[in-house]
């Protein structure tokens, strides 16, 4: 358990499936440039086919987008989200993911100046759903956790958080699953600095996308630092197990890991989010110092 209290979670912005505006001008990732009608897929940070089949680096482009095929399951998603409550964010998924966006958005205006809450919702993939629609364009179910920064919409499927991230190595327990969405809001954050707008120098092991994605892993680390602290903290006091668990999930998303496990031999050039030892050495920088201030990735050799 990790979060404490008892009630309704209410607020957060969180909702089920959709959203977004269709196609759109958005920003990509190790690829496409700024201002070109492309499809995002910022803050990927599995990069992996939850088919089992290979690497995933772009969501679909095209389409009418929406989530076809999944209405009535999106119904019942929305339906549950309304109903969660704190002791259910400590047994569900999807009520995690809401209570997480709550805390995220409590502990970030304490620790930044300037912070404000997205624009865009939260939204949850019922598993499954096919694909989802933000103003980035259309992404697949293949597509992992991401954020768009064009309308600030942070997506999370319900099988990855659950199943695909234990077949990769990493853990599905409650902490594990806060870190995953704790990163993605760590690209809201480096929008609102201008950091994002770093992804796209240079390739490789030092280009710009790794930076980017190990900046999102320590700010992931400054919210944890800080979301067990005070008098209204949503989450319990963490516990050294609990942190292992994101550091173990941090150690399987490595771009070498990720390599090694499918039988290639790491290939620095090819990397886009930073290798397991880095992603946990930024991590837990930002937990260790709970300041977003040393989250500077951008200085010297990450």
């Amino acid at each position: 358990m990790t979060f404490q209290g008892n009630g309704p979670l209410e607020g957060g912005n969180v909702g089920a499936g959709g959203g977004g505006g269709g196609m759109g001008r958005g920003m990509m990732i190790g690829g496409g440039g700024l201002g070109a009608v492309v499809v995002v897929v910022l803050g990927l940070i599995f990069g992996v086919d939850l088919t089992g089949g290979g690497s995933s680096n772009n969501a679909q482009q095209g389409g009418q987008g929406g989530n076809a095929g999944v209405s009535q399951a999106d119904a019942e998603m929305q339906k549950h989200l309304d109903s969660c409550t704190i002791e259910l964010a400590n047994s569900d998924t999807a009520c995690r993911i809401k209570a997480t966006t709550i805390s995220l958005n409590k502990v970030w205006p304490t620790v930044l100046q300037g912070y404000r809450a997205p624009k865009g919702k939260t939204l949850i993939m019922p598993a499954g759903a096919t694909s989802i629609n933000t103003a980035c364009g259309v992404a697949s179910a293949d597509t992992g956790p991401f954020y768009c920064p064009s309308d600030e919409v942070s997506v999370f499927q319900i099988d990855f958080m659950d199943r695909v991230i234990k077949r990769m190595g990493g853990s599905a327990e409650a902490f594990s699953q806060e870190y995953i969405v704790a990163h993605e809001f760590g690209h809201h954050v480096q929008k609102l600095i201008g950091t994002i707008n770093k992804s796209r120098e240079g390739t490789g092991a030092q280009s710009g996308s790794v930076r980017v994605e190990l900046q999102a892993d320590c700010f992931a680390g400054v919210w944890a630092a800080h979301a067990d602290k005070g008098a209204n903290a949503m989450l319990k006091p963490l516990t050294r197990d609990q942190i292992t668990t994101a550091i173990t999930t941090a150690q399987a998303i490595g771009d070498d890991t990720i390599q090694r496990n499918a039988g290639r031999n790491p290939n620095p050039e090819s990397f886009s989010h930073g290798t397991s030892a880095q992603r946990v050495k930024w991590f837990s920088q930002g937990y260790q110092t709970g300041d977003p201030n040393q989250c500077n990735t951008f200085a010297g050799t990450v």
